[in-house]
């Protein structure tokens, strides 16, 4: 029998928490974006607002509830309190937004990433974000107790290049995913997430409002 969201052992441990980093893995076309919007509707942090990094304006302000809001990840670290509200905002990073802004892996933005993440508690901030590979992200980060980790399926070309640590994990998740999908039929495909945090496997079903096309920022936008 499949346990609701709100009585699984991570929604009761992101309920108890006041800030954390939520990474959402796998391979595109695989249903990260539904469900990081999945659980920004969820329990733990469906009161708060959500900060969209790098996603246009007009896309957000048209097509997501009102607590949503695009934010551009600004010039200087220092400007960062005054576009993020602490204690009261999601910042959400999709991969794509996330590629968009990346010159290399050692940007700017990419440090300032790393060195706001070490101080989330201060802020009491949550931060949720989505990637192909855990090799776009710090090791350091990778490492921090206060990240919560969700699978979604990975292909093999990706996996052969996961780090070994991740790999292991998510070759579980990729055969706990199918099963679970296959053994479901009746449930969204894209609802599903392993989370290596608890161990468990997890549904959450897409929000209501939910659309293809919301996966695609981008569509028909020359990013600059």
């Amino acid at each position: 029998m499949m346990t609701p969201f709100c009585e699984t052992k991570i929604c009761r441990r992101l309920s108890s928490v006041r800030h954390g980093v939520i990474v959402l893995l796998g391979t595109g076309q695989h249903g990260k974006t539904v469900s990081m919007h999945a659980l920004l509707a969820s329990e733990p942090l469906r009161d708060r607002n959500v900060a969209m990094i790098n996603y246009p304006k007009g896309f957000v302000a048209g097509n997501f509830p009102s607590r949503y809001r695009s934010v551009r990840w600004p010039e200087e670290l220092d400007d960062f309190p005054r576009l993020i509200h602490p204690s009261r905002d999601v910042v959400a990073i999709d991969d794509a937004a996330w590629l968009v802004g990346a010159r290399d892996h050692a940007s700017r933005d990419n440090k300032d990433l790393q060195k706001l993440l070490t101080i989330a508690s201060h802020h009491e901030l949550f931060f949720i974000l989505t990637i192909q590979n855990s090799s776009m992200l710090d090791i350091l980060m990778m490492q921090s107790q206060d990240i919560y980790l969700f699978h979604k399926h990975m292909d093999p070309l990706s996996l052969e290049y996961e780090r070994p640590m991740i790999k292991t994990r998510q070759v579980v998740a990729n055969t706990m995913l199918s099963e679970y999908a296959k053994a479901n039929p009746e449930l969204h495909p894209k609802g599903w997430l392993y989370c290596t945090t608890t161990w468990e496997m997890v549904y959450n079903e897409p929000p209501s409002w939910w659309q293809p096309k919301l996966s695609k920022p981008y569509y028909g936008v020359i990013p600059g």
